[in-house]
């Protein structure tokens, strides 16, 4: 059923893209509440958002079902990757926002006499989000937890993949917040663009490079803040000293978690040569054992979200075999309507769509290098820069070659967790985009710097006129940043003299 009206339904404010006004009519709700809602203390905001996030919590089940239903995802890793987050997102955001909503700012008693400044961070207003189909949860409450509790209202429009999971996670949250202060408008990207052009005050937007690289020309042109993040080709360096056993098991979880549909999972391994057999056979061995399907028990690996992504996955290993990769396991279909079997191709190069465009799905291309200076250098020519990991015994070594390639998150014998760790920012570089997620660092996003300065002076040194008396006083100003302090040590004489000779002139 189309709405031609904003559906108040169990507290969340929702405008279907049945109606040509429904951005419009979101901001208008969104614009009335919140500044009631941000006049909240952040105690206040996060109490009820964490009484949602436990209600969330309590009702996981019907979430893994829905999550099931529209993206195919188990139960079990849903019950991981979409409902045990919120709730350590809230209480580790209300840490951050309150180290971070008011500080004071050291001012030179000598230069700035009786003044005091400090700096506070105001909500921005209303803030649009974009969200992605691949984590329809937990791609939400990363942004939409912090703006929130940053005291901003919100416009989210969910991916139209996955519209059912991402409003039960807005309605949890609207159930303890004020009417209007999270409003959910459905439909494609069309309708994100109508979110953009709404007159919200800052977009946060995750998806491809093609619909992120319009965001964020039209958030400049609009001159609206935006936070984008554009997918990613995330790389794993395995080097001949690695620990073959934690390698194997790493790079399998990061590369077929969520059936590889993550802007941080692995897909390119460099791997040096002398080792690179033993790499793959290993694999090889691990891959062939897992469990692919749509069940839920004893599965480890899911169907993809969609068709259209499955498609994708196909012609991206179908290049590589015809450019000539090796086709180590799977490559094929399994009898679920999206299912795809964990895809191992070896002898891999940058020709290979595999190694150039993201894939988004349960498939490692492994490119064999002499050495990791070779893999570095790879990785900084390709197309994206968002992580990278490398896998040895020397970890020393490993963090002196992290300095050197040009990715926003780098990790040494793990990859990509820290996407799910609200203090640790998460960003990129290249086609990527400047987007950060996460930690302090995005807070410029969801709330802007106010700087308060108070002034206890009677009279400033530095008011007309200018005369003798003031030039004297700047000399001694000069001498004092130059160390000399037999001059400086006249500043407090010539103060009080200019100060004197301020006052005699305004009479």
């Amino acid at each position: 059923m189309l709405h031609t009206g904003p559906d108040k339904t169990n507290g969340v404010t929702r405008h279907e893209n049945g109606h040509e006004n429904a951005a419009a009519r979101a901001i208008e709700s969104a614009r009335l509440v919140q500044p009631e809602w941000a006049s909240r203390s952040v105690e206040e905001r996060a109490a009820a958002l964490e009484r949602a996030a436990k209600r969330m919590l309590r009702d996981r089940q019907s979430l893994l079902h829905l999550v099931k239903e529209e993206m195919h995802k188990h139960e079990v890793e849903a019950l991981f990757t979409e409902a045990l987050g919120p709730l350590d997102a809230v209480k580790s955001w209300k840490k951050i926002i309150a180290r971070a909503r008011s500080r004071r700012v050291f001012m030179n008693p000598m230069v700035f006499p009786k003044k005091r400044a400090r700096i506070d961070m105001v909500p921005r207003g209303v803030v649009g989000i974009i969200a992605p189909w691949n984590f329809p949860v937990s791609g939400l409450y990363r942004s939409v937890v912090p703006a929130l509790l940053s005291g901003n209202a919100v416009i989210l429009k969910p991916s139209e993949h996955t519209p059912r999971a991402s409003a039960w996670f807005a309605e949890h949250f609207a159930r303890e917040i004020p009417y209007g202060v999270i409003n959910v408008v459905q439909g494609d990207g069309a309708i994100g663009m109508q979110v953009v052009e709404s007159g919200i005050d800052a977009c946060i937007f995750t998806g491809s490079v093609r619909a992120g690289t319009k965001v964020r020309v039209r958030c400049a042109e609009l001159g609206i803040p935006s936070s984008v993040e554009m997918g990613g080709k995330d790389s794993a360096i395995v080097l001949a000293d690695c620990d073959l056993d934690r390698t194997v098991m790493g790079v399998t979880h990061w590369t077929l978690a969520n059936a590889g549909q993550s802007c941080g999972g692995i897909e390119i391994a460099y791997v040096e040569e002398r080792i690179a057999d033993a790499f793959v056979e290993r694999l090889r061995c691990a891959w062939e054992k897992l469990r692919t399907g749509p069940g839920d028990e004893d599965v480890e690996v899911s169907p993809l979200g969609n068709k259209r992504q499955l498609e994708i996955v196909e012609a991206h290993v179908a290049d590589a075999i015809a450019k000539g990769a090796k086709l180590v396991t799977g490559g094929k279909r399994t009898a679920s309507a999206t299912g795809y079997l964990p895809t191992l191709l070896d002898r891999c190069n940058a020709q290979m769509d595999v190694v150039r465009e993201e894939t988004f799905g349960p498939v490692l291309a492994v490119v064999r290098v002499f050495g990791a200076d070779e893999a570095v250098r790879a990785i900084n020519a390709g197309k994206y820069g968002l992580g990278a990991s490398i896998w040895t015994r020397d970890v020393a070594r490993a963090e002196r070659l992290i300095e050197r390639i040009d990715v926003g998150v780098a990790t040494v014998n793990t990859h990509q967790f820290s996407g799910a760790v609200p203090s640790l920012p998460w960003s990129g570089t290249r086609a990527t985009g400047f987007g950060v997620a996460n930690s302090e660092l995005s807070l410029l996003t969801f709330m802007h710097p106010k700087m308060v300065a108070v002034d206890e002076n009677e009279v400033e040194t530095f008011f007309m006129p200018f005369d003798r008396t003031l030039r004297d006083l700047g000399e001694a100003l000069v001498k004092a940043q130059l160390g000399d302090f037999l001059g400086a040590a006249k500043i407090p004489l010539l103060m009080r003299r200019r100060a004197k000779r301020v006052k005699d002139f305004f009479r």
